[in-house]
């Protein structure tokens, strides 16, 4: 009669311990950084030629081509910059978080400015991080508020 009521402890003990680990679990699961779904739209003058890099979770991209353009990003830490080195024309970069606009910025014309951003997750339950901001395509001094 002993063994069987010992038994029964740790066959409940055992259950609790299942059920924690699953909880556990499903709470770090829901912590993870989420993926973010980033468009980038670049208009202006219509045939300007831009060059942009990106990176997305670590792996470097070339961001290029004439305006108008649209890059799709996904990853949990993406940063992005464009410029262009034509004589006159401007250009726009319009960053989009999912369907909710992150912000604005023009070159100026002559396109004498850069773009650039990045967004990034941390927990799940968090929104991301984001910056975006202008620089001098002459004389970058380096990011205002550094990516993470």
């Amino acid at each position: 009669m002993g063994s069987r009521r010992v038994a029964r402890r740790w066959a409940l003990l055992a259950a609790l311990l299942v059920a924690l680990a699953l909880v556990g679990g499903g709470v770090l699961w829901s912590a993870r950084p989420k993926k973010n779904a980033i468009t980038i739209e670049v208009t202006g003058t219509s045939g300007l030629a831009f060059q942009g890099t990106a990176e997305v979770d670590g792996t470097p991209q070339e961001l290029k081509g004439t305006v108008p353009a649209e890059f799709s990003l996904e990853g949990r830490r993406v940063t992005y910059s464009f410029t262009s080195t034509e004589k006159s024309g401007r250009f726009q970069v319009r960053a989009l978080l999912g369907d909710v606009a992150i912000s604005s910025a023009g070159s100026g014309d002559p396109p004498i400015r850069g773009i650039r951003g990045w967004v990034k997750s941390d927990w799940g339950w968090d929104s991301p991080r984001r910056s975006f901001e202008n620089f001098s395509r002459d004389e970058d001094k380096g990011w205002l508020a550094p990516p993470p």
